[in-house]
């Protein structure tokens, strides 16, 4: 009799050693996985092969959300135009053939030019600039909730009027009494096909009216400031950016031209001096996680 109550005994002991060993293990491996912190920012250093280093979420565990993110390092520089424009041998390092022949050739007669240029190029422009009396500032721009960025070019403080050659070769002119020359970067990431990234390029004149109107914007309405627009959509371009490239803009010889876009846009006389503006953008994606979210 006794033995059968030891035996009792010792198998009730043994179950609930065993439910409380499982138990313990459950919640130990629950809690390891789910102790990332979901704010703490990642360079990309792969971006053509997420694997690893994107947590993959699913079952009805927690894990942070991978969002990649984009940065523009953008350098402005201003060069002095006397007998040698050197900005022409920049444009020697810069692949013009990523933007559409027809386009280029547009862009051109209104007295812009753009292309890329790969890290490698960066020293033999970075000599040419130091060469010159050059003016330089750099930035760094963030994308905020996938909006295009903008880059002020400059101010129209008084009356003044731009003209444009369009697709059917019309010469086409405004006069603008106010308002901020901009050039619009909008983009497209892929992280996945090779790291490149899409630029969009755009100008416009913005002239802030000085009141506020309400806007339905990623499903919230919000105030904002109430624009007139004037954009130059028939010179908007679109060109690819691979890793380890940057964006080159500027003015083209057609810039001579006082009163096309280039010339109001890039270039600038401040006395007998006369300048030209180039900018080279970087594109510069990182991962940031959201905050966890439970699937069901």
């Amino acid at each position: 009799m006794m033995g059968r109550v030891t035996l009792c005994c010792l198998l009730v002991l043994a179950f609930c050693l065993m439910n409380w060993g499982c138990s313990f293990l459950v919640h130990w491996s629950s809690g390891d996985r789910s102790s990332s912190s979901p704010h703490e920012a990642h360079p990309v250093s792969d971006a053509g092969s997420p694997g690893s280093s994107f947590p993959q979420r699913g079952g009805t565990t927690d894990y942070p959300s991978p969002v990649i993110e984009i940065a523009f390092d953008l350098l402005r520089t201003e060069l002095p135009m006397g007998s040698v424009r050197h900005s022409q041998k920049i444009w020697n390092h810069v692949d013009e053939l990523r933007v559409d022949p027809g386009l280029s050739g547009r862009l051109a007669r209104n007295g812009l030019r753009m292309g890329a240029a790969s890290a490698d190029a960066w020293p033999a422009i970075r000599a040419i600039l130091a060469a010159c009396d050059t003016k330089a500032q750099q930035d760094q721009l963030f994308a905020q909730g996938g909006l295009p960025v903008v880059i002020e070019l400059g101010s129209i403080d008084s009356s003044e009027s731009v003209f444009s050659y369009g697709p059917d070769n019309r010469l086409i002119g405004k006069t603008f009494p106010a308002g901020s020359k901009l050039m619009i970067v909008d983009y497209a990431i892929h992280t996945v096909l090779g790291g490149y990234t899409d630029f969009k390029i755009t100008f416009e004149v913005r002239h802030d009216r000085g009141v506020m109107t309400w806007e339905r914007r990623g499903g919230i309405i919000r105030q904002v400031p109430a624009y007139d627009r004037h954009v130059y959509a028939d010179l908007s371009a679109a060109l690819p950016i691979n890793q380890d490239e940057f964006l080159v803009v500027g003015p083209s010889n057609e810039a001579d031209k006082e009163y096309l876009v280039g010339n109001r846009f890039f270039m600038k006389q401040q006395g007998d001096v006369q300048s030209e503006t180039l900018l080279f953008v970087t594109p510069v994606p990182y991962q940031t996680q959201q905050v966890p979210q439970r699937t069901r």
